[in-house]
C-alpha cells in the first residue's frame, strides 16, 4: 500500500471522530507542554544566575577561618579557626601573582542616630588597600589611614534604615555589646544589588579603620576575619590558590583556614542549577508516560472498533506489514501534531511565567526537540501493540464480525 494511501485513511479516521482524536493527545499535548515549560523555566534560572556570577571579579580570593565546601554536606572540621594577623598580611603579599591584599573584619551592630536604632553590619578595613571602596563613594569622601573617628556608610543606612537621611558630616553612635563610638560620617557609598558571594545586604554595610573596630570590639588580640586577595591575572587563580594554602600553612599547622574564588561557588552552583533543570525536565515526563498510556487505550479501542474495516482491508490485499505500518503511522502522526501544539503552548506559558512571576525563562531549540522527540517516541511506543494487535487479525473472523 502507498504511503499516500495509508496518509489518506489515517486522515479519514481522525477526521470521523474529531473528539476522540482530541482527547488521545491531550495527554501528550501537557506532556509535552510541561517538558518545555520546565526546561525553559530551569535554563533562564541557571543564564540568571550565571549572568549574576560573571559580574563579579573572577581576580580575587577570599581567604578565610574555617573549611568552606560548596555543593556538598556540611563539614565540620577538627581544627580551630585560623587567626589571621599582620604577618599573614605580609606573608600573602609576598606570593607571587599577588597585586593587593586587603584584611577585613566584619561584625553585626546597632547604629544609633537620632533617638532612633537600627541593625547594621560594621566592617574594618585598611583604607589604603580598598581600591574598590573607593570607587563606590556617591557622597563625601571614603577613609583614611588617620580617620579613627570617622565612617562611610552604605546607601541602605544613609536612606533606608531611619526616618531621616544620613549625610556625609552627621554623627552617628555605634554599639558592640556593652562598647559604643561616637563616629562622624565622611562618605556615603551608591547602591548595589546584592551578589550571591556576599551575605547579607551590602547596602547597610558600614566601614572603618581597624584601629576604631578595633577600640570597639574590646578585645586583647585583634584578629582580621578575612583578606581579599586581588592577583594579577585572572589564569593565575587556581595557582596562587594553592600557594597561599602552602604558604599559610607555615604559621596555621593546626589551625583551619581556606581560600576560595567566584569561579568555586560558580561550578559548583551551575551543577546544581543543571541537575534541578533537568529534574523539572524529568516531572514534565511523567506527563508524557500517562499521555501514553492513553494514547495506547484509545488505539486499542480504535482496533475493536475497526475490525471490519481492517477485515475488509485485509480482503483487498492490504497485507499484514501494512496493517502495521498504518496503525503505527497513525500514532506517530498523532504524537508529532500534538508535541507540536504542546511545543508552541509551553513557549506561551514560559513567557507568561516569566513576566507576571517575574522569573526567568529561556526558550531554546534543544528544549523544543526534546519535547518533540519526548511526544513522538512515546505515542510510537504506545501504539506497537494495537498496532500489532491490529495487524495479527484473521480477515475471515473480522469480516464476522459485527
Amino acid at each position: 500500500m502507498k504511503l499516500y494511501d495509508l496518509l489518506d485513511l489515517i486522515s479519514i479516521g481522525f477526521k470521523a471522530d474529531r473528539f476522540k482524536t482530541m482527547m488521545s493527545s491531550l495527554g501528550i499535548i501537557i506532556g509535552v507542554m510541561a517538558i518545555v515549560v520546565m526546561l525553559s523555566v530551569g535554563e533562564g534560572l541557571y543564564s540568571g544566575v550565571s549572568s549574576q556570577f560573571s559580574a563579579l571579579d573572577l581576580d580575587v580570593i577570599h581567604v578565610s577561618p574555617g573549611r568552606f565546601t560548596f555543593g556538598g554536606p556540611p563539614t565540620r572540621s577538627p581544627e580551630e579557626p585560623a587567626k589571621f594577623t599582620d604577618k599573614d598580611t605580609k606573608l600573602l603579599e609576598n606570593i607571587p601573582g599577588v597585586r593587593n591584599v586587603a584584611p577585613q573584619t566584619s561584625t553585626g551592630v546597632i547604629v544609633s542616630f537620632r533617638n532612633t536604632n537600627a541593625s547594621a553590619t560594621l566592617i574594618g578595613v585598611d583604607p589604603e588597600k580598598e581600591h574598590d571602596l573607593k570607587s563606590k563613594i556617591s557622597q563625601g569622601r571614603f577613609l583614611t589611614e588617620s580617620d579613627y573617628t570617622s565612617i562611610v556608610i552604605g546607601s541602605g543606612v544613609a536612606d533606608g534604615i531611619f526616618r531621616m537621611r544620613i549625610s556625609p558630616g552627621n554623627r552617628i553612635r555605634i554599639y558592640y555589646e556593652d562598647n559604643y563610638m561616637d563616629l562622624k560620617v565622611v562618605g556615603v557609598l551608591r547602591e548595589e544589588e546584592s551578589s550571591g558571594m556576599r551575605a547579607g545586604n551590602i547596602n547597610t554595610q558600614m566601614y572603618v579603620t581597624h584601629k576604631a573596630m578595633k577600640e570597639l570590639l574590646g578585645r586583647e588580640n585583634y584578629y582580621y576575619g578575612t583578606f581579599q586577595v586581588t592577583v594579577d591575572d585572572p589564569e593565575t587563580v587556581d595557582e596562587v590558590v594553592d600557594r597561599i594554602k602552602l604558604d599559610l600553612e607555615r604559621y596555621h599547622k593546626d589551625e583551619a583556614y581556606d581560600a576560595t574564588t567566584a569561579r568555586d561557588m560558580l561550578t559548583s552552583l551551575m551543577s546544581i542549577l543543571s541537575m534541578i533543570k533537568y529534574a523539572l525536565a524529568g516531572i514534565g515526563a511523567i506527563s508524557l508516560v500517562v499521555g501514553g498510556i492513553g494514547i495506547a487505550n484509545v488505539m486499542m479501542l480504535t482496533v475493536k472498533e475497526r475490525i471490519r474495516e481492517i477485515g475488509v482491508m485485509k480482503a483487498l490485499g492490504a497485507t499484514t506489514q501494512d496493517i502495521r505500518i498504518q496503525y503505527l503511522l497513525e500514532a506517530g502522526l498523532l504524537g508529532v501534531v500534538s508535541s507540536i501544539i504542546g511545543i508552541v503552548l509551553g513557549i506561551i506559558l514560559s513567557f507568561a511565567i516569566g513576566s507576571l512571576a517575574g522569573l526567568p525563562s529561556a526558550i531554546k531549540i534543544q528544549s523544543m526537540l526534546i519535547g518533540l522527540l519526548f511526544g513522538a517516541i512515546s505515542t510510537i511506543i504506545a501504539g506497537v501493540y494495537p498496532a500489532n494487535k491490529a495487524a495479527m487479525l484473521d480477515p475471515i473472523e473480522a469480516l464476522r464480525s459485527e
